[in-house]
């Protein structure tokens, strides 16, 4: 005796159900279906490989990738050091910065010391501006070019004659 699933099907939906149980292939059709997949997918998987033994080693290309990365880092290093070598202004920059007050020196470091260095008459100025978000670039700092033409606030240090000698960041 064989046990037989009860048919809930709604009696509006069993004509559909009768249409796609005839509609559906038979195990015949199946197995010869199954068999050609499977013959498509092992021919497709002998050529890929074949083609694979062809074309050059996958090792030569990371090398050569690991290679150009490393020459890239190389030029850009150098390049750095040809720009701003070590014990020249641009370090004295950095290091002036880092040391305290966040502004960033315009002018070679000996101006900029003595500026700081003179008394009340020639006392430095600090004027507020807005200066384009581009111009972080030109400090050396990093920016979004997305944000490129926004404004950025900060305060520029003058010299009583009206000469920048530096610039901080406020925001």
């Amino acid at each position: 005796m064989t046990h037989r699933p009860q048919d809930d099907t709604p009696d509006w939906l069993r004509p559909a159900r009768a249409e796609f149980a005839r509609l559906q292939p038979d195990a015949a059709q199946d197995a010869a279906l199954l068999a050609r997949l499977t013959q498509l997918q092992q021919s497709r998987h002998a050529r890929q490989t074949h083609a694979d033994d062809l074309a050059e080693p996958h090792w030569l290309r990371r090398l050569a990738w690991g290679a150009g990365g490393l020459g890239a880092t190389a030029a850009a290093l150098l390049c750095a050091l040809l720009l701003d070598p070590p014990g020249t202004a641009g370090s004295a920059h950095a290091a002036t910065t880092a040391a305290g007050s966040g502004f960033i020196p315009l002018v070679p470091e000996a101006e900029f010391r003595a500026a700081l260095k003179a008394d009340r008459g020639a006392a430095v100025w600090l004027q507020p501006a807005e200066l384009p978000r581009e111009r972080l670039a030109l400090l050396g700092l990093p920016f979004d070019a997305a944000r490129a033409d926004e404004l950025v606030r900060a305060e520029l240090m003058l010299n009583p004659s009206g000469q920048v000698l530096a610039v901080r960041i406020l925001n």
